[in-house]
């Protein structure tokens, strides 16, 4: 059972994980190409969403509110650890707890 229960923390944190590496490797790339073009990119970063400006001497690009998918994703990972961690806590504290509670056999 504990094997189960592994396999079901793991497979989602691997997949969250590999999604978020792709995210900022293209949040990476949008950036170099700015530099690229002589820009110098800045991201101003809000709750859930983003805007990210370059500018290159008097020419300024102003960027859009952007969902922020790293935010997301990281949300999305605590809250499936959380929900499959308490779970698991709770039964090894009653576990304990039961163990404590019946006495020892004579």
């Amino acid at each position: 059972m504990k094997a189960v229960s592994a396999v079901k923390i793991i497979i989602p944190n691997v997949v969250i994980l590999a999604m978020l590496w792709a995210v900022l490797q293209d949040q990476a790339g949008r950036l170099a190409y700015f530099r690229t073009l002589g820009f110098t990119p800045s991201t101003t970063y809000y709750p859930f969403f983003y805007i990210t400006s370059a500018v290159d001497g008097t020419t300024r690009i102003q960027g859009l509110l952007t969902f922020d998918w790293i935010q997301v994703l990281v949300v999305g990972l605590l809250v499936i650890d959380f929900a499959f961690l308490v779970p698991l806590l709770r039964s090894r504290t009653a576990a304990k707890s039961a163990a404590i509670a019946s006495p020892p056999a004579a």
